[in-house]
């Protein structure tokens, strides 16, 4: 049972190494061999239907190899593709957009905002920018905060779906600069977050469309909803509930401010610290609990 797996796996893996080959990072971008690749695995799998039905097992198999290596080749060049010319990071590294001023940003709720133990956290995916009188089209991800003060306003009741523009000072995620250091932009890029802001006040944010309830958006507030049982059930312990969000709804919200303290203590940067402090010789590493790099 296990050589199936194997045989699919090793193909798998065969395609993205292959992927990973100059040559074809270079022509990644290429609609040609997408086209080219798409048809191909399409192919593969008729073939291999085929072979089935009239008892060609080997041919079979050998087709159904072949299409996994091509899956692990697609993968990659799909992972290469550029970003496109009108992405907020596009944009800033043109200098169309600077960062160093608030501007309006526009967008829809990625999902439900989230309820944080310093205030509200909302995850908008980029439509428009506002600058120099004009709107400007473009794609991204912005995560904002916003901590209410106590004798401050709410912020409005936004739902997952809606159309807001806010007014904000954005700006890239912290760089990775210490090989030992959390790399915090890279951990939200997994997440499709390119800028972060802080929102100053309640009023800066506001709701300028209503869009027709979707299959995401309703699955988004039965999440919140979820969450928000899970917060009430284990109101003591926030760092079970934390784990729980995380496991059963891939809530990360729970690590946003305090990522780094938690991943040192489970050794995920022992690694990373003994290839710096490997001259401090393997008694080092194993104090930081990894090996020797």
């Amino acid at each position: 049972m296990r050589l199936p797996a194997v045989a699919i796996a090793a193909a798998f893996a065969s395609g993205l190494l292959l992927g990973l080959h100059p040559a074809v990072a270079r022509n990644a971008a290429s609609s040609l061999l997408l086209s080219i690749l798409f048809v191909g695995i399409t192919v593969l799998l008729l073939s291999g239907i085929l072979f089935v039905r009239i008892g060609r097992l080997v041919f079979a198999v050998g087709a159904s190899l072949l299409s996994w290596a091509m899956l692990g080749l697609l993968g990659v060049c799909i992972a290469e593709q550029p970003r496109s010319a009108d992405h907020v990071i596009s944009l800033m590294e043109r200098g169309q957009v600077p960062l160093k001023m608030p501007l309006r940003w526009h967008g829809h709720l990625r999902d439900e905002p989230a309820r944080l133990p310093w205030g509200y956290g909302y995850e908008i995916e980029l439509s428009g920018v506002e600058f120099e009188a004009m709107l400007h089209s473009t794609q991204g991800g912005l995560r904002l905060s916003f901590t209410p003060r106590p004798d401050g306003e709410c912020p409005p009741d936004l739902h997952a779906g809606e159309e807001v523009a806010v007014l904000t000072e954005a700006k890239r995620p912290q760089v990775f600069r210490d090989e030992g250091a959390f790399d915090r932009r890279a951990y939200l890029a997994q997440q499709k977050i390119d800028l972060v802001a802080t929102l100053r006040a309640a009023k800066l944010i506001e709701r300028i469309g209503l869009p027709s309830p979707t299959i995401g958006t309703l699955l988004a507030k039965a999440r919140k909803r979820l969450r928000d049982e899970i917060d009430e059930l284990f109101a003591g312990t926030p760092q079970v509930a934390g784990v729980l969000r995380a496991m059963l709804l891939g809530d990360r919200s729970f690590v946003d401010r305090a990522e780094a303290a938690d991943f040192q203590k489970t050794g995920v940067f022992s690694r990373a610290r003994c290839g710096r402090l490997a001259r401090g010789g393997p008694r080092v590493c194993a104090l930081l609990g990894g090996k020797k790099a």
